[in-house]
Order: structure tokens, then sequence, then C-alpha cells
């Protein structure tokens, strides 16, 4: 895996992109993770919001936190006025503040690839998720013809290399998904 690596906060405006909406179709995350509308969930790394607010709205009455590890970010997040109902929370690295099986599902879009050893925070996402509990990462395909959006070749991580490290920390069914533009999608239950 690569070293850390931190999004600038600096180029948040780059994620209320509406593209990025066509890219990564809100329906299809729903969808990937079953999501109701008495569910609990999770989007660590959520940025902005912008994707996390569209996925809300998906699932009225459903409970969404969004964390991130920049001040910034959440900050953006709790001045919106069209929240959807999220939840805004600063995260520390690696530490999930929920109680043990606590929540349905939890996706990460295009977060993969700033983890160094995603291993703790991977374990933090099990230990959280309830039973059958799904999980869904999605990030930068690792091309060359993909790199005019997204970080550089050399910060992107191999679909396989995510799939490997998830079954090593004990989720069962991890598969691969499609349904995203310029992005890998990986699906695994707890």
């Amino acid at each position: 895996m690569s070293t850390d690596k931190k999004f600038n906060p600096a180029k948040r405006k780059k994620l209320n992109n509406p593209v990025r909406l066509q890219w990564i179709p809100p329906q299809r995350i729903k969808a990937l993770l079953d999501m109701d509308e008495k569910g609990v969930y999770l989007d660590i790394g959520a940025g902005t919001g912008y994707i996390t607010r569209e996925v809300a709205a998906k699932v009225p009455g459903a409970t969404v936190h969004a964390l991130d590890i920049e001040p910034l970010m959440v900050e953006e997040m709790e001045r919106s006025k069209d929240n959807n109902g999220i939840l805004p929370q600063l995260m520390k690295r690696d530490v999930l503040s929920f109680a043990r099986t606590s929540l349905d599902a939890i996706w990460s879009i295009t977060v993969f690839h700033e983890l160094g050893n995603p291993i703790p925070l991977l374990r933090e996402i099990r230990r959280v998720l309830r039973p059958d509990g799904r999980l869904l990462i999605v990030d930068w395909i690792k091309k060359l013809e993909s790199c005019e959006q997204g970080p550089p070749l050399e910060h992107r991580v191999l679909v396989e290399d995510v799939i490997t490290v998830l079954q090593e920390v004990g989720f069962t069914t991890v598969e691969e998904v499609t349904g995203f533009t310029h992005h890998f999608g990986v699906l695994a239950e707890k």
C-alpha cells in the first residue's frame, strides 16, 4: 500500500462537482448496500458531504453519519442548508466512535488510496458493522488513461490489493462490483 496521503482541503470545491454524481451514482451505493429507511449508515471520508447528502436523500428516515478527519470538511457539512439529515462528525484517524455491531452499512469513496496502512481502520469498520453488515469501497482505477481526473497513478491502489486486505481482516464475501466511472468498487460483508 502507499504511504499516507491526505486530500488537500483547499481543493474541496472539486468535491462538489455535479459530474461526480454520474461517476459515482448515489442510487448505485444505495442498491449495493441494500439501504432502507430504518437503517443506520456511515460514510467514512465524506469530505464536503456532497455525495453523502445525495445518498441520504435516497433513504429518508435513515440515520446517516458522515465522518472526515479534516475539520474544514466537517464545518462545511455542518453549514450546508441541504443536509438531508446527515450527521457530520470529525473523525480521529482509524477510530470509529460507534458501539460494536451498531451500523448496518458503511461506504468510503476515494479514500482507500490515502490510507498508508488500511488494516486498523478496516478492523474498526468490522467491529462496528452488525453481523452481515456491508462495506462498500469505491476508489480510483489504477490505469494511466484514467488519470485525467483524480490522484496521480502512483497514489492509486489496485482493486486486487483492496480485496486481499479485506479478506485478511476477516470480511467474508468480498467482490468487485461495477457501475462506476473512473472508479472500481469492492463490496464486502462482515
